[in-house]
Formats: C-alpha cells, structure tokens, sequence
C-alpha cells in the first residue's frame, strides 16, 4: 500500500523550526481549535502542490512563521512530504519557499512546478482534482450531492472520467453486438 510515512515542516505558518510529523497508512487528525490542524493541512496542501490562495493566505511569503504579523524569524519556509510505495521505496517531495517564489525538489534535486506535478500524477495524485485531502466540511458537501453529482465527483477522483466515452462506445458495440446476435439466432430459427 502506499502512504505518505511524514512530513517535516520549517518555519511553515504557526510551526516554528524543524518539525518531523509522522504517519501511519491511515491518519485521521483532530484535535481542539487552535491546535495547528489547519496549518498541517495547509503544509501537506503546500507541498503536495496546492495553490497559494488554498492555503488561506495572501501571497507566498505569509506561509513563513511570524510574517503574517510582520515578525517573520526567517527569509525562508520549507515542507517535506516522504511518501512509501508497496515496495517500500521511498521518495521526498520539497517545496521551499525563499522569499516571494517557492523551488520544488525531488529526493533533493530542484525541478521544474511542471515536473513536479507530473511525479506526483505518477503516485495518483492530481492536484487539479484535489483528490488527496478531505478538509473539515468537505464529507458534508459530498453527503449532500445528488446520485448524478457523487457518481461525478468519484469519477473526477478516480480518473475514470477519461474512459468515459471509451466505455459508451465499448457498451454500444456490445448493444449492437447483441442484437445482431438475436436477430441471427431469429433469422436461423425462424
């Protein structure tokens, strides 16, 4: 099974030098308001890709410790996400941000946002989906979609959407496959 195993914040929002989070295949995380659930959301968010807007700030430097309030303790925030596939190989995801720009690393080699994304579509995770975290309110919303709509969101999570108009076709020829067997076995019959 693969999962992500930790994540290792610095100077990220309300966490104040290096912190190491691990976690099991499956985590739940809850805790009382003002805990840092939110700010380890918006870490793994971050580093998973997410855009600046989602993660309830204004612009990029915000996610610095302290400049929020104008008092930031350093010129630069970093967010390893350590992620173990079925074979037990491990891969670290790096986002760092230095100033206004964030630098992504693989395994602690700098590549490009577009490179990124694509290792991390490699592991199923589509960051235009949004299929990788389920934030406070989200289970409500998906609960109170329509049949129509939660078929399409799994769809959209899932990826089978892509293979939508593949199955119609397959499942009209086999229609038509069917009928011109009746329409045989009637012919001979009859």
């Amino acid at each position: 099974m693969n999962y992500l195993e930790s994540i290792e914040v610095e100077n990220f929002k309300s966490y104040r030098g290096k912190i190491l989070i691990p976690f099991k295949k499956f985590t739940a995380i809850i805790g009382p308001n003002g805990s840092g659930k939110s700010n380890l959301m918006d870490a793994i968010s971050f580093v998973l890709g997410e855009k600046t807007s989602s993660l309830r700030v204004k612009k990029l430097s915000d996610l610095i410790h302290g400049a929020p309030i104008g008092r930031p303790i350093s010129t630069r925030a970093r967010v390893t996400a350590t992620y173990c596939n079925s074979n037990g190989e491990k891969t670290e995801f790096t986002r760092i941000i230095k100033g206004t720009s964030a630098e992504n690393r693989i395994n602690d080699k700098v590549v490009t946002h577009a490179e990124y994304n694509k290792e991390m579509e490699k592991i199923n995770i589509f960051i235009k989906v949004k299929n990788f975290l389920v934030f406070q309110g989200q289970v409500e919303s998906i609960a109170m979609k329509n049949p129509k709509e939660r078929t399409q969101l799994f769809e959209e999570i899932s990826g089978s959407g892509e293979f939508k108009e593949e199955y119609e076709k397959a499942k009209s020829e086999m229609s038509k496959a069917e009928q011109e067997t009746q329409y045989s076995f009637h012919r001979k019959k009859g």
